[in-house]
């Protein structure tokens, strides 16, 4: 067993399926473009790597894993994954058969098809970490106005406010290697494409937490994404910020302003993405995740969780800080008390 970071470490964003593209069998080009097409479109065969991150999380003292659907992952298979290894992983869903049936265009886009399956998905108690990757959508199919996607939003999130569960909002650019990707998966319109939208729907649904997923650094080091983060987190007390993707530099900001601090932060590394760690000596940043199109597609499990705990240890912060962004604020926002072997592990005071 790896030393661990804190007393219960949760890694909050963890894909544990991956996709086999097969490209020497389909004679397609294997590069990031369409990689991503393939995925999106269901084209991939889609297996369990519970293996590798088992491995993984032996060796980096990662206690839980929130496990996410993203691309063509199946909430199937993580609910399975759930019963397997009920002290291990929690899920979240996103209705991933009936959006991917809609992409592939076997069926209609249709939200309350949408909300009929997430209620059922979260009524079998395998997805308690609620909704995401992001809200399930359609974008990237046709143009929306933001009052026509909100209105979708607001019935998506009604079903989270029913079960009482937490709902995941994308942030962040598409790594480079995607190309044209912001057009094909939605991008440049609505939430995808701006984190300021969250206001709307967080002064909606105060009493269902937010969670910025990547909170505005999904790859490549532009922070512009970021600060709207911010912004949002500061404002709505629902609203939280996924950090496991931040260099060291980026945990600077929130930790200082009293509106957000270490309460409103989620360890979530994105483990399981093919995005490497680039390299460049003396730059600012020296390393950060983003994909090389030169290189190509990797083939070896790329090191989420030592690249991000190294970005923690340079933090001169209290234990019981750091402990509450690597655990203890998951264990509050995804109600995992049941999952931690004792009381009174994190930080919390008697006040008058």
């Amino acid at each position: 067993m790896g030393i661990a970071r804190g007393r219960f470490v949760i890694d909050t964003h963890v894909h544990v399926q991956r996709q086999a593209a097969k490209f020497q069998k389909t004679g397609v080009k294997p590069e990031y473009a369409k990689l991503a097409e393939m995925m999106t479109m269901g084209e991939v065969d889609v297996f369990k790597n519970e293996g590798r991150l088992l491995y993984d999380m032996e060796r980096y003292g990662v206690d839980m894993c929130i496990i996410i659907p993203a691309f063509s992952m199946t909430d199937e298979i993580n609910g399975e994954l759930v019963k397997q290894y009920p002290n291990k992983f929690v899920a979240q869903c996103g209705a991933t058969d009936y959006v991917m049936k809609v992409k592939q265009g076997k069926e209609k886009w249709s939200v309350p098809r949408v909300c009929e399956e997430l209620d059922r998905l979260l009524s079998t108690g395998l997805y308690r970490a609620g909704i995401g990757e992001g809200i399930p959508n359609n974008l990237g199919s046709k143009q929306y106005v933001w009052k026509e996607r909100f209105e979708e939003i607001c019935q998506i999130m009604e079903v989270a406010r029913k079960h009482k569960v937490a709902v995941g909002y994308h942030t962040g650019m598409l790594p480079s290697g995607y190309l044209g990707g912001r057009m094909f998966f939605g991008i440049s319109q609505n939430e995808w494409g701006d984190p300021l939208l969250c206001h709307d729907i967080a002064t909606k649904y105060p009493d269902v937490p937010i969670i910025l997923q990547h909170g505005g650094m999904q790859g490549a080091p532009y922070e512009h994404y970021m600060d709207r983060c911010f912004e949002v987190a500061a404002a709505h007390s629902n609203v939280y910020l996924e950090t496991g993707m931040y260099y060291a530099e980026l945990y600077e900001k929130p930790l200082r302003d009293p509106n957000i601090g270490c309460e409103k932060l989620l360890w979530g590394t994105d483990w399981g993405a093919s995005i490497p760690v680039q390299w460049r000596p003396g730059g600012y940043p020296s390393t950060y995740f983003d994909q090389n199109k030169r290189d190509g597609l990797p083939l070896h499990q790329v090191d989420y969780f030592g690249w991000s705990l190294r970005q923690l240890d340079k933090l001169d912060i209290p234990q019981d800080d750091l402990n509450l962004i690597l655990g203890g604020n998951a264990v509050r926002v995804f109600k995992l008390e049941d999952k931690v072997p004792h009381k009174r592990l994190f930080k919390e005071y008697l006040k008058a």
